[in-house]
C-alpha cells in the first residue's frame, strides 16, 4: 500500500471492477473537502454531445465494527 494522503480540494478515482448493476458507479474514490474525507462516485453517460462523467458526492459509511467503538465511549 502507498503512502498517500489526500490534500485539501484532492482526490482520486479508480475503475470500478466489481460493478454489478448499472447503480454501481464506473469509478470510485475519495476526496478531501473541508477537511473531512469524502467518497465520490463518478458514472460515464453517453449525452448528445458526446460522453461525460456524472458524479455523486457522499460522506463515507462506517462499518458496523467501527459504529460499535465509537459507542463504547458513551457515558450510559
Amino acid at each position: 500500500m502507498s503512502n498517500y494522503t489526500l490534500k485539501e480540494g484532492q482526490g482520486s478515482l479508480f475503475k470500478n471492477n466489481r460493478k454489478q448493476t448499472a447503480q454501481h458507479p464506473d469509478y470510485f474514490g475519495n476526496l478531501l473537502v473541508n477537511g473531512k474525507e469524502m467518497r465520490l462516485g463518478a458514472w460515464v453517460i453517453e449525452g448528445k454531445n458526446g460522453k461525460f462523467f456524472s458524479l455523486q458526492l457522499s460522506e463515507i459509511q462506517k462499518t458496523n465494527e467501527s459504529q460499535a467503538e465509537s459507542t463504547d465511549d458513551l457515558p450510559f
